[in-house]
């Protein structure tokens, strides 16, 4: 099965993208783990002042 890879990031108040984490997966179940995460713990690093907080995987863009 492919690996894929997962980035969580968050765009600042100036729209850059700036990255907190990342996570590898084989496979759809494990996508499916990674998208139903708590996503508490990554905005405990993200500044309050954002555009919101997002995951990639395989070009694919999910607001969390």
């Amino acid at each position: 099965m492919e690996r894929e890879v997962g980035i969580y990031f968050y765009k600042n108040i100036f729209g850059q993208n700036k990255y907190i984490a990342t996570s590898t997966v084989n496979g759809g179940q494990g996508v499916d783990m990674i998208l139903s995460q708590s996503v508490k713990g990554f905005n405990k690093k993200v500044p309050k002042l954002n555009l919101g907080t997002y995951l990639l995987i395989d070009g694919i863009i999910f607001k969390l």
